[in-house]
């Protein structure tokens, strides 16, 4: 009887172990889903000892027989555990993709005719603080290059080459604004000066003939073309043109030069020494000249009124 006990109780652990066997998958299958513990799930299962109190002994061998019997023929398929990774998923891979370097997109911009030629005189100046005369030239002229018509930047770049000197460069920049503009009286002016200062006082008055600008507001051109006037021995032409300045403004070297063309045209020329001497403008020179001159024509007349008596 113990032996056949024993022998029960060992069919009675064979049958849970199979059935725990069995039942595990499934409850870990539901763990995986649920977040179950196994050991809730295996609660329910039947207790070896309460299986034995139940089940007498032909019963418990037929039960352990028909088990054994379906196991040999089904044999559980035990489904394998997922493995679990006690290690972080590898993270994918993002290859760094690196741009193609952007195009330069070059766009020419054009500078409109005022500002380049004002950052070209702009340049001219810069050198000119630098005391780099050649530089300023050369920026000047580069300016011309691109705009013949540039007539300011013509007589900066004609100033230029006169104040070193370069008489005959001077002469051909005038000339050449001359041909592009004839009626400009700056160029017919600066031109003129520049003949005055070779002597060519004939050849000045030329070209100030050629252009009668406005005598309001180009006092200085009416002023140089009196004095060439008088110098080149055409006095009647000054005369008039003297007295035509003197209209617009009280000058002293205008009467002056009134005097002294009067004086050689044989007309009377006190009253315009007289004005002369009592102008404030007047230089110092011309003053003791003006005063030389009125104290011979008093010694003159007061020596031909002795004559007289």
């Amino acid at each position: 009887m113990t032996l056949r006990f024993k022998v029960q109780s060992s069919l009675a652990a064979i049958l849970m172990a199979s059935l725990s066997v069995l039942l595990v998958p499934t409850a870990q299958a539901q763990d995986d889903d649920n977040n179950v513990p196994w050991t809730d799930l295996m609660v329910n299962l039947p207790e070896a000892d309460a299986a034995d109190a139940h089940l007498g002994d032909a019963d418990m061998d037929a039960f352990a027989v028909n088990y054994l019997q379906q196991t040999r023929l089904n044999p559980p398929t035990v489904q394998p555990h997922a493995q679990t990774q006690d290690y972080a998923q590898p993270q994918p891979v993002i290859k760094a993709t690196h741009s193609e370097p952007r195009k330069l997109d070059f766009s020419e911009v054009v500078l409109s005719r005022s500002a380049w030629l004002s950052d070209m005189n702009h340049q001219a100046d810069l050198a000119l603080a630098a005391n780099n005369w050649p530089l300023a030239e050369l920026r000047l002229a580069q300016a011309l290059g691109e705009y013949q018509d540039a007539h300011v930047t013509r007589l900066r770049l004609a100033a230029l080459l006169y104040g070193r000197g370069a008489l005959g460069q001077t002469r051909t920049v005038l000339q050449q604004g001359i041909e592009l503009a004839p009626l400009n009286a700056d160029f017919r002016l600066t031109l003129a000066r520049l003949l005055v200062e070779q002597q060519r006082f004939a050849a000045a008055l030329q070209q100030l003939n050629q252009v009668s600008p406005s005598l309001a507001e180009h006092l200085d051109y009416y002023s140089l073309k009196a004095e060439v006037s008088r110098r080149s021995g055409n006095c009647d032409q000054a005369v008039n043109t003297y007295r035509e300045l003197l209209t617009h403004a009280r000058v002293g070297a205008w009467w002056l030069g009134l005097g002294l063309c009067q004086r050689q045209l044989g007309q009377d020329f006190t009253p315009a020494f007289l004005q002369a001497r009592a102008s404030a403008d007047l230089g110092e020179a011309s003053h003791r000249f003006v005063e030389s001159q009125l104290e011979q024509l008093q010694q003159r007349e007061q020596h031909g009124q002795a004559q007289t008596y």
